[in-house]
């Protein structure tokens, strides 16, 4: 039989302890950041929190820096949508941002604003969508 080589079981368990960390710091950001008041969400936002997820929260407390490290499974898409979805604001922008000039800015927002638009126009209302897609099927009746 094969056996597995000690440093490929090292080095899985390596990359397997990073991945299963950074999805443990993602899970209990949804809990940690929470503003909700019964015992529960108190305990949760009260924890103590692993020394990786509370230097994540420092560099987006500061400005706004989201990191990912080498691939892990979540991108900084999804870290941005927890903390803006939790509402942790950042306290000020990275210094890059002033590099922007305004019109630029503005015309970037425009167009989002504008993009925005087109895709709502093309979507069906609520009620069209429940109706075409997730009606309960008449009753035949005889």
């Amino acid at each position: 039989g094969h056996t597995i080589a000690e440093a490929d079981r090292v080095e899985f368990n390596r990359q397997s302890d990073f991945e299963y960390e950074r999805i443990r710091d993602f899970i209990i950001l949804h809990y940690a950041a929470n503003a909700r008041s019964e015992p529960f969400w108190r305990m949760c936002r009260d924890m103590e929190l692993p020394e990786t997820l509370s230097a994540k929260i420092d560099l987006w407390r500061g400005n706004g820096h989201i990191t990912r490290e080498h691939e892990e499974l979540f991108t900084e898409v999804g870290w941005l949508q927890v903390f803006a979805g939790q509402g942790v604001i950042p306290t000020g922008h990275h210094p890059l941002a002033d590099a922007i000039p305004a019109s630029d800015l503005a015309e970037f927002m425009d167009t989002i604003a504008k993009l925005n638009a087109r895709e709502v126009a093309q979507m069906p209302s609520h009620a069209d969508f429940i109706a075409r897609h997730c009606a309960a099927p008449q009753p035949v009746t005889a």
